[in-house]
């Protein structure tokens, strides 16, 4: 599938092939997501570079898209959570890469594990989407907040971490499983049977697809802390392919990046994963200083609540970055400090 500078739309193949010599391969998921996205990071490439080389997106199903009726919990805990439950959305992609059937990946970057296969990089982040949590209302629902709903109100979620949010700012609300991709759990949500009230998701998602008019209210990040990654996309490339690198760096936001490699760090030092109710809130301030114009100030807030919402720990660290190294360090700073709170008492057993 090609898409030449002038931005029209490329043809997707349904299936990965071998790529055509003159071709760059672009590997995603299936997902009306997941192309959208691969085809919007196609598109800077194509404006950005001189000349434009000839992009084509190939898609492949991953372990994660098989199954739509477990809880995902159920279904992280079932492959050993953490790192290998977010595997599930990623490893029938890496097995393309590695055989060089595709050149790079594009991942929402919240489904990446934080420790990548051997021979994987993390090649770009490009600038960051609206990070907050939304809420979504029934298509004929006059509520325009979660705060106005009824006691005993449903609200539908596939993701631990929201669900323990409603459950420790809502408590009067109930919540229960919602999960398939972004049209069959807004088809979910507006059925005439349907038991929600509302649904959530994250932000970016709905903006991406068009689907803006669907938010109600985009959820206060301080009080609704959003998930690692979330709003960011992830360019997963092999680390042997430094043209490939070159290529995708032009794509790469600084800010965004420094973000989501603290936001990992953490994660990846707690051992957290998609099973895990940790919710994060980061934000980067660029400083004109001697140190040079990549430089900045970057902080990171990190919660870890109770499943059932009836407690939390957090903890925050502020630092001044300018390498992905000293990014990832604040990570890890406050990955300790949550240690030394008790989170792990808040943690999965299995981790």
């Amino acid at each position: 599938m090609s898409l030449n500078p002038s931005g029209s739309k490329p043809h997707e193949t349904e299936d990965i092939s071998s790529p055509h010599s003159s071709e760059i391969v672009v590997g995603c998921r299936k997902s009306e997501l997941a192309l959208t996205q691969t085809r919007s990071i196609i598109s800077e490439l194509s404006q950005k570079l001189d000349p434009s080389p000839s992009f084509e997106i190939a898609t492949s199903s991953v372990a994660g898209d098989a199954d739509k009726q477990s809880p995902f919990m159920l279904l992280s805990k079932q492959t050993g959570g953490s790192d290998i439950g977010k595997s599930l959305w990623t490893n029938g992609l890496e097995m393309e890469l590695a055989a060089d059937k595709v050149q790079f990946l594009v991942h929402c970057l919240k489904d990446m594990p934080t420790t990548l296969p051997p021979n994987c990089l993390l090649g770009a982040i490009p600038e960051r989407e609206d990070c907050s949590d939304a809420v979504v209302m029934r298509s004929n629902s006059v509520i325009k907040s979660i705060d106005q709903l009824p006691p005993g109100s449903v609200v539908g979620s596939s993701s631990s971490r929201r669900r323990a949010l409603v459950r420790r700012n809502w408590p009067h609300l109930e919540v229960l499983e919602c999960r398939g991709n972004l049209d069959t759990r807004l088809a979910k949500l507006d059925a005439p049977s349907s038991p929600f009230s509302c649904i959530l998701l994250a932000t970016a998602g709905l903006l991406r697809l068009g689907l803006g008019h669907r938010i109600t209210q985009r959820l206060e990040p301080t009080i609704f802390p959003y998930a690692v990654g979330q709003g960011a996309l992830g360019i997963e490339l092999s680390t042997d392919r430094q043209d490939i690198l070159q290529l995708v760096q032009h794509v790469d936001h600084k800010p965004s990046r420094w973000r989501g490699m603290a936001e990992r760090a953490m994660l990846r030092s707690l051992q957290g994963g998609c099973s895990s109710s940790i919710g994060v809130w980061s934000s980067f301030e660029a400083l004109d200083t001697q140190q040079g114009p990549g430089s900045g100030t970057l902080r990171l807030r990190a919660t870890i609540i109770h499943m059932e919402g009836t407690s939390e720990i957090s903890s925050e660290d502020v630092t001044t970055v300018q390498c992905d190294e000293e990014a990832e360090q604040l990570g890890v700073s406050v990955a300790n400090m949550l240690l030394s709170k008790g989170a792990r008492d808040l943690l999965p057993e299995q981790l």
